[in-house]
């Protein structure tokens, strides 16, 4: 469990730092400021679920891209407006504000990603 812990809690600390810097610093770099911070919160998201469970280990990833479509389904229906919530505030930014058919495409990508990757760790650590 401790190495699961330390595992998980190392990849959700880089992936959410990363998605700091993505969404802070990286304003001129169109493409990633756009996509980037979407492709890998299903990552995180996975990350994080995997820090509290070993449960649904094969199907969690689609899971988590499920969680990023309810998300886009709330913007769609302008859900921080509907909660009275100022654009720009926290909780705005955080339900987010616009929906979009590439962030939906964007959180495939992301769980397509995080399939090759737990398949990539699994082939190099089978004894």
């Amino acid at each position: 469990m401790k190495k699961r812990l330390l595992y998980y809690g190392i990849w959700a600390a880089v992936l959410f730092l990363t998605e700091i810097i993505i969404g802070t610093w990286l304003n001129d770099v169109r493409l990633i400021r756009s996509y980037g911070g979407d492709v890998l919160v299903i990552p995180l998201l996975y990350c994080l679920i995997r820090l509290f469970t070993d449960k649904w280990q094969g199907l969690l990833p689609f899971l988590v891209c499920c969680i990023g479509f309810v998300a886009e389904l709330l913007q769609a229906i302008h859900l921080s407006d509907l909660l009275g919530f100022e654009r720009g505030s926290l909780m705005a930014v955080l339900i987010g504000t616009s929906a979009s058919w590439w962030d939906v495409l964007c959180y495939i990508i992301g769980m397509v990603l995080l399939y090759l990757a737990i398949g990539i760790r699994s082939f190099l650590t089978k004894k």
